[in-house]
């Protein structure tokens, strides 16, 4: 199980996070230590930086882990390799997407990431064929850059995700979903939405809260993802518990 959250789900999520359907010694390129923007002097965070400013497993209420791939002991920094790079969520959008959006999405560098399981009460024991309860984990991105870059790359992602909006018919899972979602007046600009996509056979739907969020030379996503199996199960979050994990998140950058 922890395997099938680590790949495959981080996969899945990345379909979802552009509205149809982002990218790390070993380290993935970052500013030098310190480095200052040349357009407007402001000091641009690390790699080593954003990392230490990921969200924890005490930062959330309930009981949470990091998720760490077992031939991956590296990973528990939050720090990106380049041999995690592939591994990581991407922003894919859909051909509604403008070119500028879609050629941001592919630009995308992050730096630092985490995801967090929570230890559910009625979680989905796939092994025991338990088809009821809920598999539910937060995933968080961060990169850093010239602040007037990463307001452009803030502009052309948010874009992008509006422009991907509605319906999506089924592919290798849905079909779903992607509304707007409103989040707390966090950092400098933010957007926020909700996908909802049925799994594969019917057997269970997906409930994808995702947070673009930008702060001077910072740019985060948040992913507050629920995977509900079961008839009459319910959600675990309201949009408002969803925004108390965005803004703990933010309070926590650099």
């Amino acid at each position: 199980m922890r395997r099938i959250r680590s790949i495959v789900v981080l996969t899945a999520a990345a379909l979802l996070l552009g509205g149809c359907g982002g990218d790390g010694s070993d380290t993935a390129p970052s500013p030098p230590s310190s480095t200052t923007s040349s357009t407007s002097q402001v000091a641009v965070p690390t790699a080593e930086e954003l990392a230490a400013a990921l969200v924890t497993p005490d930062a959330y209420v309930g009981t949470w882990t990091v998720n760490v791939p077992p031939d991956d002991a590296a990973a528990i920094s939050g720090v990106v390799t380049e041999a995690q790079q592939a591994m990581l969520p991407r922003i894919e959008l859909c051909d509604r997407a403008g070119e500028e959006s879609r050629a941001a999405a592919d630009a995308l560098r992050w730096q630092a990431f985490r995801q967090l399981d929570q230890s559910e009460e009625n979680p989905i024991d796939m092994a025991a064929g338990d088809r009821r309860g809920h598999l539910v984990f937060v995933q968080e991105l961060i990169m850093a850059g010239d602040p007037d870059e990463v307001v452009t790359t803030f502009d052309a992602l948010s874009d992008g995700m509006r422009a991907c909006q509605g319906d999506f018919p089924a592919g290798e899972e849905g079909p779903g979903t992607v509304e707007p979602m409103t989040l707390p007046e966090v950092g400098q600009d933010r957007y926020g939405q909700l996908t909802t996509m049925e799994e594969a056979g019917g057997r269970a739907y997906w409930l994808l809260h995702s947070a673009l969020v930008r702060e001077g030379p910072v740019l985060m996503t948040v992913q507050v993802v629920d995977i509900v199996m079961g008839e009459g199960v319910q959600p675990v979050f309201t949009t408002e518990e969803v925004g108390l994990f965005v803004t703990t998140a933010v309070d926590r950058l650099p």
